[in-house]
């Protein structure tokens, strides 16, 4: 930081580096992990990750004020914490989750990300399964990428042959699924491929990630593709990486090779911080019972999952963690809501987000906070009112809930904890 002094905790250093950790796949903490007993392991039968950190830390840790600020990257992003938490004497920590691979979360200098295994058949073959994705909004002849929010699909094709795949191009969509005006593309009309600008033209280039068409995109169109991946990434190592590095910093003196834990001695509280897609991994995280480590001590005092309505969709097979829950994207599956709700509309168990942490005493206390977005257009209303939508669900104690709604007038704009039955609008 050129030198600077910030307040209570005066001058800041950043440490940058890798974790490298092992997960003993049988332990209770990590068996709900999608996919972790079909993980290759090393000689111990444990299963390797590599996950980066950033830390922002005082270079006098006496000055230090006990909290860690653990945040979620979105996408790859590296977070570090602004000004005003360095002046009170903060530590920030950033480390990756998302092991994908793919545009910003494949491994750079800059940003944190975490490797993962691959999955594999017990006897060593290649695991297969069906995989949808979409391409809308896009016309010309160029090639256009198979994408998840902003990142590639990550799922790799098992052949570029057209005939094991079925594209399908449709008019109009309705939020209830009504589709009207479907149809198939002719295998002999399509390519895996790259084409247009620096590529040839159709069939082009072949490529796991592009589709060619060839007689070019229709922006008037939405583009279906199902086929067959292979070798699906074990994403939800990514939950346990992420809590093994924030149980690391607050409670250990040194790794396992001697090297200090350069803030050992000075954490009080950690607090998990992410918004949107990283707050909906937190609402994942802590659903999944990753608040409690391997020694089964309390991870995360704190939780602030920042406009974020749903869950991410990690720990599944052949997951897409960059969906933002649009339509037919992964992430409302399972309870969207805090304490324990019926779910007779989807003929799910009465369950809720704090289930586990509950059972081991280990919940973070939560703050949440969205906006008009979230409430129109990412089905946050779920989480209010579940899916029967006829009551409000009650917060538990150690939840607090602020809604922010669009104004014209910004002079005008407060923050109103009042209780506002959504039950009852519209």
């Amino acid at each position: 930081f050129d030198g600077a002094s910030f307040g209570a905790g005066g001058q800041y250093e950043t440490l940058s580096g890798r974790a490298f950790g092992e997960l003993d796949p049988k332990h209770p903490r990590n068996v709900i992990i999608q996919y972790i007993r079909l993980a290759p392991v090393n000689a111990r039968g444990m299963v390797e990750y590599v996950a980066t950190f950033h830390v922002v830390k005082p270079i006098d840790m006496s000055k230090a004020s006990g909290l860690i600020w653990h945040d979620v990257p979105n996408r790859g992003r590296r977070v570090v914490i602004p000004a005003a938490e360095r002046a009170m004497g903060d530590v920030g920590l950033s480390s990756g989750w998302q092991g994908d691979n793919a545009g910003n979360t494949a491994p750079g200098p800059n940003n944190d990300w975490v490797t993962v295994p691959i999955a594999r058949n017990p006897d060593g073959s290649t695991i297969t399964g069906q995989v949808l994705a979409r391409i809308i909004n896009r016309s010309g002849p160029h090639s256009q990428p198979l994408i998840v929010q902003t990142n590639p699909v990550p799922s790799k094709p098992t052949t570029h042959d057209t005939r094991q795949a079925v594209l399908v191009s449709r008019a109009h969509e309705s939020i209830d699924g009504k589709v009207t005006g479907e149809k198939k593309i002719l295998h002999t009309d399509w390519a895996w491929a790259r084409c247009g600008g620096e590529h040839p033209p159709f069939p082009g280039t072949p490529d796991d990630h592009h589709i060619c068409l060839k007689h070019g995109f229709n922006a008037k169109l939405a583009y279906q593709l199902v086929y067959t991946a292979k070798g699906p990434y074990v994403l939800g190592v990514g939950f346990a990486a992420f809590r093994d590095v924030a149980s690391f910093f607050k409670y250990a003196a040194k790794d396992d090779e001697g090297t200090p834990n350069p803030v050992a001695g000075t954490v009080t509280w950690t607090i998990s911080r992410g918004q949107s897609q990283s707050g909906n991994f937190l609402r994942q995280l802590i659903h999944l019972g990753f608040t409690q480590d391997e020694s089964n001590r309390k991870v995360y005092d704190g939780a602030w999952p920042i406009i974020a309505g749903k869950r991410i969709a990690l720990n599944v097979r052949f997951g897409m963690p960059d969906g933002a829950q649009k339509l037919y994207e992964a992430g409302a599956e399972g309870p969207q809501w805090w304490t324990d709700w019926p779910d007779t509309v989807r003929g799910l168990p009465t369950k809720g987000i704090l289930d586990r942490c509950t059972a081991t005493n280990t919940c973070p206390k939560i703050i949440e906070h969205f906006g008009s977005a979230e409430a129109w257009g990412l089905n946050l209303s779920a989480g209010f009112v579940g899916t029967s939508a006829d009551k409000d669900i009650p917060l538990p104690a150690n939840v607090r809930r602020y809604y922010i709604p669009s104004t014209a007038d910004r002079k005008s704009t407060r923050l109103n904890s009042s209780h506002i039955p959504l039950s009852r609008m519209p």
